[in-house]
This record gives structure tokens, C-alpha cells and sequence, in this order.
């Protein structure tokens, strides 16, 4: 067998239910092509400051308890969705956009899968998305699911 046309994919994930419908979309194709799979979750820079106002751990504190739920539900994820599959999770700090190019370039990813959460014209317009950010700058090509895309009953 030749080597996978994608050899690396990227799946960016929020951890969100939809957000599943990307991951199993590539698990789809790593299966089918034998690829690789990093799954990665980007975490904020900064907690709001009401967060950081009810609580006597310091922001640090906060971020690394955030970073090591991340890790879990990363790899719980991974467990759920991606069983058999050669699979690495990271976890970013960051803004996520950048993070996630920036990522796939470090990986030298050969595709990123990554989901779309329809959040209205208004903040579309108001904010971007992440989804449009990412194809923007993208050093691979970059599949974007939909909700409803790659569910499974």
C-alpha cells in the first residue's frame, strides 16, 4: 500500500457535541486511509475577570486546572471516537485560529477537519468564525463538516 494521500490530519475540536460530527468524519477518513490523527483543543489566553472575582485561586491556578480538564476530555473523546486509530491529543493555549495554523504547520499537516457551529448572521458578522479564520490561513487543505455531517445513530 502507497503512502496515505493524508498522512496527518488535524481534528480542532471544542468539545462541543457538534463538534463530534468533525471528529468522526475524520475518523472516517483516517480509517480508510490509514492516516494519523491529532486532536487538539485550544484553550483561552485569559479567564474573564467575573471568573477570576469569585474565586481565591489565582488565574494560573485556574488555567492549569481548565488545561488538565481539557487533557481528559481530549482523551476521553479519543477513547469514544477514535478507538483504534493512531491518535495524538494536544491541548493549545491561545487564540484559537492561530493556534490551530500554526499547529498544522508544526504537524506538517496534510488536512484539518474541523467543524462548523451555525451561530447566526450577527455574530458571523459582528466576530468571524474560527472555521472562516482557519481557511483563511491554512497551509493544507481544510475540510469543513456541518452539524449534522458524519453522525452515527
Amino acid at each position: 500500500m502507497s503512502d496515505p494521500l493524508y498522512k496527518t490530519i488535524l481534528v480542532p475540536t471544542d468539545l462541543s457535541d457538534p463538534s463530534k460530527s468533525a471528529v468522526r468524519q475524520a475518523a472516517a477518513l483516517a480509517d480508510c486511509l490509514g492516516s494519523r490523527l491529532v486532536l487538539t483543543y485550544v484553550m483561552e489566553d485569559r479567564l474573564p475577570a467575573m471568573i477570576l472575582a469569585h474565586t481565591a485561586e489565582t488565574e494560573q491556578q485556574l488555567l492549569e486546572r481548565h488545561r488538565e480538564h481539557a487533557r481528559k476530555s481530549l482523551n476521553a473523546v479519543a477513547a469514544e471516537l477514535l478507538a483504534g486509530l493512531d491518535v495524538q491529543c494536544i491541548v493549545r493555549q491561545g487564540v484559537d485560529h492561530q493556534q490551530i495554523v500554526e499547529l498544522a504547520k508544526e504537524i506538517d499537516a496534510d488536512l484539518i477537519v474541523l467543524g462548523m457551529h451555525g451561530h447566526g448572521f450577527l455574530v458571523h458578522a459582528l466576530a468571524g468564525s474560527t472555521t472562516e479564520r482557519v481557511l483563511h490561513h491554512a497551509p493544507c487543505p481544510v475540510l469543513v463538516v456541518g452539524q449534522g455531517d458524519g453522525q452515527q445513530a
